[in-house]
């Protein structure tokens, strides 16, 4: 998570660097993104930007705990919603690649972003295996059999359709589907 002060300024300068740091990376790529064109971007002086990271790394790392925190958001109200199962996983589901599509759509630099994922794939592990605990306890709860194979083969499929389509609206309308067609015949009766 990012780390936050009593004061309420130096929040604000590091929700800048933050925001600073996603654009450029969207329009330069990692990279190419150097700490002192973050400063340029953020509107900050070096030394301040120092002040509050230490290198690009760690400027990225609170990108990433920024990220997590709008895709847990997003799942968590997918899943907590109304409705039957089926369509609470499947805005969960979107709702958490929605984020991730939305956040990299249109940038020439998306492969690169998202090949990067490997450096912050023990957080991201994390999050997905809570992700997939809520998802079989949903399944189950609903009468799924197996809901814990369930749960996987849904979220890997969710993960294909958001790998395959461009956009996010194409990418929320196909796990909502995926969901409906996997998840609806295993809770009936």
């Amino acid at each position: 998570m990012t780390e936050t002060t009593a004061d309420p300024r130096a929040n604000e300068k590091r929700r800048r660097i933050v925001e600073a740091a996603w654009r450029l990376a969207l329009k330069s790529g990692l990279r190419a993104t150097t700490m002192e064109a973050l400063a340029r971007e953020a509107g900050i002086a070096k030394a301040t930007l120092y002040a509050h990271f230490p290198d690009k790394d760690a400027v990225f790392d609170g990108v990433i705990a920024e990220l997590l925190i709008e895709l847990a958001a997003a799942f968590d109200r997918g899943l907590s919603g109304e409705g039957a199962v089926a369509a609470r996983v499947g805005a969960a589901l979107a709702g958490k690649y929605g984020v991730i599509t939305r956040a990299v759509e249109g940038s020439p630099h998306a492969a690169e972003i998202l090949d990067a994922h490997h450096r912050y794939a023990p957080r991201f592990a994390a999050f997905d295996r809570r992700a997939e605990r809520e998802i079989a306890a949903a399944l189950a709860k609903a009468g799924a059999a197996e809901s814990e194979t369930l749960a996987r083969i849904v979220i890997g499929a969710a993960g294909g359709a958001a790998r395959a389509l461009a956009d996010a609206q194409a990418v929320d309308s196909a796990i909502r589907l995926v969901c409906r067609r996997l998840i609806e015949p295993a809770t009936r009766g």
